[in-house]
């Protein structure tokens, strides 16, 4: 569309057609970003290594390889550490080839003796992700490279670093940085949580209280979730070095390393939690710390801080569902003193369900303005 022209309301049917619909595609599947990237790379790759002469020019498929490898890591700085490593890899296979093939003289035999040192020294971990190409540089060495071996592992290692240097290149022109993965781990993570509160809800709202092996059923499984947020976050983080466009989402990626540490309070306390309630109210017990003329109350107190958690945005959930689970928490809080059938360790247990669900709003309350801050 020209500079000047003057947008008309679509009639009825007509798509509108929203700007940053395609950006958005492209940051909720990164994975596009990164074939593309792959693409450019290794075909720079491959041309450059039919213009160079000599040992590598008998295997310019190598260059490719590389530029596969540096660009299919999902940061500039791991594409650098990726790259180095299956380089680095690479050459110490060749050696393991070298050394193997001189020292014992039947093939069968230094075959043997060569995948054997490869795979173990394969396990070393400065290595990383590029120790699978130990084994492999280590075996194409003794088998592909008879007959010319110092020209093969010229042009297997020389035409993988140069490659990698291409794919590093584009990365660094186009790097990626993953925030909208990280942000999806978040809403699984806090969507979790926010189950795992409607769980203790329908236990609580029920005639009589849940045994333990039902309470048990209604635990969720959130250490592996939480794992997983730590790492999309500690990806995010480390794809802001030397990115040019950290800058740029700076302010989107202070609110998600906001939004992670909010979550990593919160799945503490919600755990504590449930543990509580699982351990304490239940159909075993002669006595329960809440009761029937308790258990309303916490369970509408637990429903609104799942409402809390699902209205999250940013860092902070919404002002006016946060005023609703204060007030859910204070009924619950007055139905405690009220409450005379309670002894002093039910007390105890029921104040520390209100203590949790207080310090997990505290952790997702929107912030009050500095400026008002300052006013008081």
């Amino acid at each position: 569309m020209q500079h000047g022209t003057t947008r008309t309301a679509p009639g009825p049917g007509r798509r509108t057609h929203r700007p940053g619909a395609v950006r958005r595609t492209w940051a909720r599947h990164p994975r596009i970003g990164l074939a593309l990237r792959a693409a450019v790379a290794a075909t720079a790759a491959w041309a450059l290594a039919l213009l160079i002469p000599g040992p590598f020019a008998d295997y310019p498929y190598y260059a490719p390889l590389g530029a596969v490898v540096a660009t299919t890591a999902s940061t500039l700085a791991s594409s650098v550490r990726q790259s180095m490593q299956t380089v680095a890899s690479i050459a110490l296979g060749a050696a393991v080839a070298f050394a193997g093939d001189a020292l014992v003289g039947p093939q069968l035999l230094a075959l043997a003796l060569v995948v054997a040192t490869a795979v173990l020294l394969a396990g070393w971990r400065r290595l990383g992700s590029g120790s699978s190409w130990l084994p492999t540089a280590a075996l194409f060495t003794l088998i592909l490279g008879q007959g010319n071996p110092t020209g093969y592992v010229l042009g297997f290692a020389g035409l993988t670093f140069a490659g990698a240097l291409v794919g590093i290149l584009v990365a660094a022109a186009f790097p990626p940085l993953p925030l909208a993965p990280a942000d999806a781990t978040l809403g699984e993570l806090r969507e979790t949580l926010a189950g795992q509160l409607d769980d203790l809800v329908g236990g609580l709202r029920q005639e009589h209280p849940p045994t333990q092996d039902e309470w048990r059923g209604r635990m969720h499984t959130i250490d592996p979730l939480l794992a997983q947020m730590r790492a999309a976050v500690q990806e995010a983080d480390e794809a802001r070095r030397g990115n040019r466009r950290a800058a740029r989402f700076r302010p989107a990626a202070d609110r998600l390393y906001e939004q992670a540490r909010a979550l990593e309070r919160l799945t503490l306390l919600v755990e504590d939690l449930t543990l509580v309630i699982a351990e304490t109210e239940i159909a075993e017990n002669e006595r329960v710390p809440l009761g029937p003329a308790l258990r309303p109350s916490a369970s509408g107190a637990l429903a609104a801080l799942a409402e809390v958690l699902r209205s999250v945005e940013g860092a902070a959930a919404d002002p006016d569902v946060v005023r609703r689970a204060d007030a859910a928490v204070a009924a619950f809080a007055t139905e405690l003193r009220r409450s005379r059938a309670t002894t002093d360790d039910d007390l105890f247990e029921a104040g520390n369900i209100i203590d949790n669900v207080r310090r997990s709003l505290t952790a997702v309350r929107p912030r009050e303005p500095a400026e008002h801050r300052d006013d008081a």
